[in-house]
């Protein structure tokens, strides 16, 4: 998750991620980003940047949903595959 932030009259000393009220991560250091592995399911990320006299200000929320993953056995055995000199089976 990435995000950028500036401050017009000082500096940014931290952006911190969140995943609806849980803190997700921060970062110190432009550019601003974390890494997240979350479950499925929907969340609504917002990032909120401090600057270096402590004020701060919320990003608007982004929604997202996350889908599980199937891997191997699924329903993949009705698939025709190829075998080479066998042709497809």
């Amino acid at each position: 998750i990435t995000a950028s932030a500036s401050d017009p009259d000082g500096t940014v000393s931290r952006v911190e991620f969140f995943a609806g009220s849980t803190k997700i991560g921060e970062d110190l250091t432009a550019p601003y980003s974390v890494s997240w592995t979350p479950a499925a399911g929907s969340y609504s990320l917002t990032s909120r940047a401090t600057d270096n006299l402590g004020a701060s200000r919320t990003s608007a929320a982004v929604s997202i949903t996350v889908n599980t993953v199937t891997t191997g056995g699924g329903n993949c055995g009705a698939i025709a595959s190829y075998r080479e000199n066998g042709g497809y089976v």
